[in-house]
């Protein structure tokens, strides 16, 4: 079932898409992904910690009008996860989501995005 939600959502971008860079954008874009993917580059996350270091990563708390819900996160994780660029590792306590392969080779790209953010902005 899982292989026929990836397809699904990946075809239905795809469909409304020509070029690859915006179907790359549409998958890794959106105020929080970049962030829930780069914070996850050096190993798996339980969920509050997760929300912790992508919110304070992202939100500067003086002039924030909102901060990262654990309903959006959830969503972008259960996105993410069908997009096969996370997966989610669950205990008897707790989850873990880590980066797959997929979303691993991601990371010299958000690195890149980072550095270019960092010296034009």
């Amino acid at each position: 079932m899982l292989q026929e939600i990836d397809a699904g959502k990946i075809q239905k971008i795809k469909s409304q898409l020509v070029c690859p860079v915006e179907l790359a954008l549409r998958v890794l874009g959106g105020k929080w992904r970049g962030s829930i993917m780069y914070q996850l580059k050096d190993g798996p996350l339980r969920f509050n910690h997760l929300k912790i270091r992508v919110q304070d990563a992202v939100v500067d708390y003086d002039y924030a009008d909102n901060i990262l819900s654990n309903k959006l996160l959830s969503l972008h994780l259960s996105e993410l996860c069908d997009f096969g660029l996370i997966s989610k590792t669950s205990y008897d306590s707790h989850a873990e989501y880590g980066l797959t392969p997929k979303g691993q080779s991601s990371i010299p790209i958000l690195l890149d995005l980072f550095d270019w953010g960092a010296t034009h902005f």
